[in-house]
């Protein structure tokens, strides 16, 4: 149940952070506007296709600022606080600092805890709306169905896979092409095809060699000119662009990494990405856990110093959530490690000075 002190505790958290997000969001729309309004000119980029560009940013600008828009909001409302007294006078009350500072955690948990719905639901889809604006209407891409795309992997089945060299969208051929089924993670047959080609709303291969594996031994066949069919692949799945990871969700990330793992390709990339999903939005607590503290005792240099020491919290959190994501793509640090090493090191830091400050 709140109390009159959590009320004004967290109204003045909220307006603090309403504040902060509507300003990081003007200032990344301005600099983003400024850096590429010479790009929109000279695709001839019309007012509403800018607007809507725009419109689709603003959820991954939330996204991305929304750490540093709760710190900063952490800092104004606790050192505001300790500049007038008044937590020097709850503390003559019997109120602890940890008992004041409550609301804020739990508030930041629960931000937390949207942050992460948010990213799931509703960052994917803009960004995939902003993306295609700009490679379809600004840029004038040709459309999936036209796009040709080299080392094409695909997830036909539970048990079956297909890549291929080179696809060509124009022509809907595709060349050296392989299809693989699988009994559990066990190959137990392979097609390979020196091109395949889509004809008549059907796929023909031509050169194919057909590998049977059984009783560890393998079976080679040679086959004439074949159509296929059963395979359950049109043109279009061949020439869908690769999402990138801010336009996929976490379920479809995970779909992702285990159709790379079908086939046997590197997927250290992307699981990291898939834990920086979850590690990402908890940053919202975290740096209310290391902010609070920090700002409850009254320092000289006001509203500049808390910005300052925002910026710096943030930049360096954000280095080591760089660092760590770099060293989990490459394979130095265990996905998941590299995902959390920001949230451990910050966490870590946040307890310390807690416990440090006066109860």
């Amino acid at each position: 149940m709140l109390n009159a002190l959590d009320r004004y505790v967290l109204k003045q958290f909220l307006i603090n952070l309403l504040l902060g997000i509507v300003a990081w969001i003007v200032i990344f729309v301005i600099v983003d506007l400024i850096e590429n309004i010479s790009h929109f000119l000279d695709r001839g980029a019309t007012f509403s296709q800018i607007f809507f560009y725009y419109f689709y940013y603003i959820p991954y600008i939330i996204s991305l600022t929304l750490p540093v828009a709760v710190l900063l909001s952490t800092l104004f409302t606790v050192s505001a606080m300790a500049v007038n007294n008044e937590i020097a006078a709850q503390l003559s009350a019997g109120i602890s600092l940890y008992r004041t500072l409550r609301p804020l955690f739990v508030a930041a948990l629960l931000i937390s805890i949207l942050a992460f719905f948010f990213n799931e639901i509703t960052v994917p889809q803009a960004n995939q709306k902003r993306y295609d604006i700009k490679r379809y209407q600004v840029d004038k891409q040709p459309r999936p169905q036209a796009r040709s795309r080299s080392n094409v992997f695909l997830q036909i089945s539970r048990d079956q896979t297909l890549s291929a060299k080179f696809y060509n969208g124009s022509s809907n051929r595709a060349i050296e092409v392989s299809i693989k089924k699988f009994n559990g993670s066990e190959l137990v047959e392979r097609l390979d095809a020196k091109s395949m080609q889509w004809q008549d709303s059907t796929w023909k291969l031509l050169n194919i060699t057909l590998r049977l594996f059984k009783d560890q031994q393998e079976i080679l066949i040679r086959k004439p000119d074949t159509v296929l069919t059963d395979l359950p692949v049109v043109p279009d799945d061949l020439a869908l662009v690769q999402k990138k990871p801010e336009e996929m969700s976490y379920s479809e990330l995970v779909q992702f990494i285990d159709e790379l793992k079908a086939i046997g390709a590197d997927s250290r990339k992307w699981v990291v990405e898939k834990y920086l999903k979850i590690s990402l939005p908890l940053a919202n607590f975290i740096v209310v856990l290391l902010g609070a503290p920090l700002a409850s005792r009254k320092r000289k240099g006001g509203m500049g110093l808390n910005f300052g020491l925002s910026l710096l919290i943030s930049f360096t959190y954000f280095i080591i959530i760089r660092v760590g994501q770099v060293l989990g793509h490459n394979g130095s640090l265990h996905p998941l490690l590299a995902a959390w090493l920001g949230n451990l090191v910050f966490l870590l830091a946040g307890a310390i000075a807690l416990l440090k400050v006066r109860k």
